[in-house]
């Protein structure tokens, strides 16, 4: 009897031992799936973090193409509106007929003058 006894305790435990094992196995195998889920979505977000990294990056560099190219044709429109004022300032310079009809005088009405007449301004001076 006690053989019996201690057979069956003996084989409790053994099967205690195992439904642990069991457990244990279960648990692990569990939170493998659970971090290989995470690894694939990490994966997953890293390919399309780089994939805008990429984009990005061609688009600094179009960026960067515009604004050279945008420099260079402001730098060309400032180069032609100085050249465009030098010439315009040889030829009040160099132009007779430019240099006569600048020596022309203002009209009144263009000086701030009053033009010719009698205008009444509104000033009283006691006189009639």
């Amino acid at each position: 009897m006690k053989a019996i006894a201690a057979a069956i305790i003996i084989g409790l435990v053994g099967l205690l031992l195992v439904g642990i094992q069991q457990y244990r196995f279960f648990a692990l195998s569990g939170a493998m799936q659970l971090e290989t889920k995470s690894k694939n979505e990490a994966i997953a977000a890293n390919t399309e973090s780089q994939a805008t990294i990429t984009t990005l990056r061609a688009e600094a560099q179009r960026n960067a193409a515009y604004l050279k190219d945008l420099n260079q044709r402001i730098k060309a429109s400032e180069d032609k509106a100085k050249k465009a004022k030098k010439d315009f300032d040889d030829l009040k310079l160099n132009s007779k007929p430019v240099r006569d009809w600048a020596a022309q005088p203002l009209p009144d009405g263009l000086r701030g003058k009053a033009a010719s007449g009698n205008k009444d301004h509104g000033n009283k001076t006691g006189s009639p």
